[in-house]
């Protein structure tokens, strides 16, 4: 019994902690930013910082002798690849029907994780203008708004919004265009770690098997056209 509590304190640790939100935050002013956090940890994705090489990492590659060219081997003869083994086998019907398997599972995958990808923030400022010429600026905002609300709306009906603000207006005395924005969104991992599970099992079932399958049926013919026997 012992080991039982363990085991399950172990998984309700684990359980706990994928429960824990991980957010993804980003900003926009004058340089694109952003960071992971999930708890006390704190990440930056973006910008990446490049850490310039040592002087003796150069100089050792500079003293490394050029390596010899390798001798010429003799040329082997080439094996269908997996894949064209299952397609002369299954025809192009078989390879449509992995694809429409993966595709479906995949999308099944995506549908089910963005209804827990929350937008728990976003905000948008833009101002428009064309060198303080009144009427491009007027034609410029409106073809910025036809582009940028339609987008928002996609987002807005496709994910979970807590709390946003968009503001586009133009600016006729201004001499070029602005823009501002960030966001915050949030996602706990048990569900995404659900999602993958689900998935992986129902690649295996639908495409890997089917595959395999494939492979073993032209395997098995070949080996019946070598070992038949002429009985004349």
């Amino acid at each position: 019994m012992t080991a039982l509590y363990i085991i399950f304190g172990i998984i309700a640790f684990f359980v706990l902690l994928l429960s824990i939100r991980i957010t993804v935050s980003g900003d926009y002013t004058d340089e694109f930013y952003m960071t992971v956090s999930w708890l006390f940890l704190k990440f930056k994705i973006f910008p990446w910082e490049k850490k310039e090489k040592s002087k003796k990492d150069k100089k050792e590659k500079e003293e490394k002798p050029a390596e010899e060219a390798p001798e010429d081997k003799k040329p082997t003869e080439k094996k269908d690849n997996i894949f064209i083994t299952f397609y002369k086998n299954k025809g192009f019907d078989g390879v449509i029907e992995l694809i429409n398997n993966a595709a479906y599972s995949l999308g099944r995958m995506l549908n089910s994780f963005r209804k827990h990808l929350v937008l728990r923030e976003f905000f948008l400022n833009m101002t428009v203008c064309v060198n303080g010429d009144a009427a491009a600026t007027a034609i410029q905002y409106g073809r910025v708004c036809q582009r940028v609300f339609p987008a928002l709306s996609f987002i807005c009906s496709t994910l979970p919004v807590k709390k946003y603000n968009a503001i586009v207006e133009p600016d006729y005395l201004a001499s070029s265009n602005s823009a501002e924005f960030s966001f915050k969104l949030s996602v706990r991992p048990i569900f995404f770690t659900n999602a993958v599970v689900v998935l992986a099992v129902r690649l295996i079932f639908k495409v890997g098997i089917k595959f395999l399958m494939g492979i073993k049926n032209n395997k098995n013919k070949n080996s019946d056209k070598g070992g038949a026997i002429d009985e004349r």
